[in-house]
């Protein structure tokens, strides 16, 4: 029987686990359908070393279900890098990755052979020539070394971006990594360079604190290198919801978050539908970046124009987009702040003064859905409401009568 360890192979595995089970699913043992209930058993031990006291549960009639419970605002590191901490490696891994670094320090531009022979030279421990190559070339592709062909041999160096030695030694820098640790993406990076100087945060609180974030921040590394280089991807999509896996193609444009849930969402442009569209982070699995998008500027251009028809992450399901049209009565004695308020979150709507107190906002949307929460806070104000989709009018006054009801009010 294999003995249980702390550390995994790959970082989705864990990923997956820590969102269907403690983020979004409540889910019981019961629930666990992928694998064995001794795979169960193993990933929450794992996930219980990384968060320790933020594991909390509850007796339902199904079973005892866990979750994470946390106050984001109370802790000054987000305990999720632990996760990132967790890859498995073997003694071969350690020893060939300060063998290699150590070769290529005083020698540069070898091939896989020179460096095994090197190796054996100086600690009289002979690798496997395709083993030292494999690793050679797993760094490479993380950026630690570079490779260029010369004839039929490949030969390695060490990258010019590679930092051998990491030091904070200003106590400014080491506060500007505290503070981006809690609050940019890739924060696990600012998490490493304090557990490298053996420091802590103890100067920045942060109200706002999306702390999955990092879970997502492999995908977003893979988006963000496809949209610098202008290049087409592949990946998996699966809804929560419906749990249902399917595979699209597109052409990725901006990263988009939203201030009031802090979702992040990846804009894609779908050449077979010619259209945008938006796709939670959280939902991709896996991203393969593809060829090269000769018309990449264009769609950019496009989306740019798009976006003032947005209020959330909706393109509509047409081009043309909804007109919305709210009167509103405002005392603009005693309640200023309203007229601002529709100046500061109407997302460049029109506001216009019809006659003393009587205001009329105007805005055009693709998705009149997505408005429909902003135009219900103004309940008590609104003289009139018209939409040029008569299905969101509708809806508005569907779900105004719908409260009436539940009030008793005829």
């Amino acid at each position: 029987m294999a003995e249980f360890s702390e550390l995994v192979k790959n970082f989705d595995k864990i990923r997956d686990y820590m969102r269907d089970f403690y983020i979004y699913g409540f889910k019981t043992r019961k629930d666990f359908t992928k694998k064995s209930c001794r795979t169960y058993d193993n990933e929450k031990r794992r996930i219980e070393s990384y968060l320790g006291n933020y594991i909390k549960w509850e007796n339902f009639k199904g079973g005892k279900r866990v979750f994470i419970s946390l106050d984001s605002s109370k802790i000054s590191e987000n305990p999720f890098y632990y996760a990132w901490r967790s890859k498995s490696f073997t003694s071969n891994d350690i020893m060939l990755h300060f063998y290699i670094l150590d070769t290529l320090s005083t020698s540069s531009c070898l091939t896989a052979d020179e460096i095994t022979n090197n190796i054996c030279k100086k600690s009289d421990i002979c690798f496997d020539i395709q083993t030292v190559r494999i690793k050679a070339n797993e760094y490479v592709k993380d950026g630690i070394l570079t490779a260029c062909k010369t004839g039929k041999a490949l030969h390695y160096s060490l990258s010019k971006q590679y930092i051998s030695n990491i030091s904070v030694n200003s106590e400014a820098l080491l506060n500007a990594i505290k503070y981006y640790q809690g609050t940019a993406p890739f924060g696990v990076i600012g998490s490493y360079l304090m557990s490298n100087e053996n420091e802590k945060n103890s100067i920045f609180i942060f109200k706002h604190n999306y702390i999955v974030h990092t879970l997502e921040d492999k995908i977003l590394y893979n988006i963000l290198e496809a949209i610098k280089t202008k290049k087409r991807i592949s990946f998996i999509n699966q809804s929560i919801k419906t749990e249902l896996i399917l595979k699209y193609e597109g052409i990725p444009l901006k990263i988009f978050i939203s201030s009031r849930t802090g979702r992040r969402y990846i804009a894609i442009y779908n050449e077979a539908r010619k259209r945008f569209v938006n796709y939670r982070l959280d939902y991709i699995k896996s991203v393969e970046i593809l060829n090269k998008c000769e018309n990449y500027d264009l769609y950019t251009s496009r989306l740019n124009n798009n976006l003032d028809k947005c209020w959330g992450v909706s393109f509509g399901n047409n081009s043309r987009g909804s007109i919305l049209k709210m009167k509103l009565y405002i005392d603009e004695e005693l309640e200023s702040y309203i007229i601002n308020r529709l100046k500061l979150e109407g997302m460049n709507g029109t506001v216009e003064r019809l006659e003393p107190n009587l205001y009329i906002y105007a805005k055009e949307v693709f998705d009149g859905n997505e408005v429909l929460p902003w135009i219900k806070s103004f309940i008590g104000r609104i003289v009139s409401f018209e939409c040029s989709n008569k299905t969101i009018e509708q809806k508005l006054y569907r779900d105004i009568n719908r409260m009436f009801n539940m009030y008793g009010v005829d």
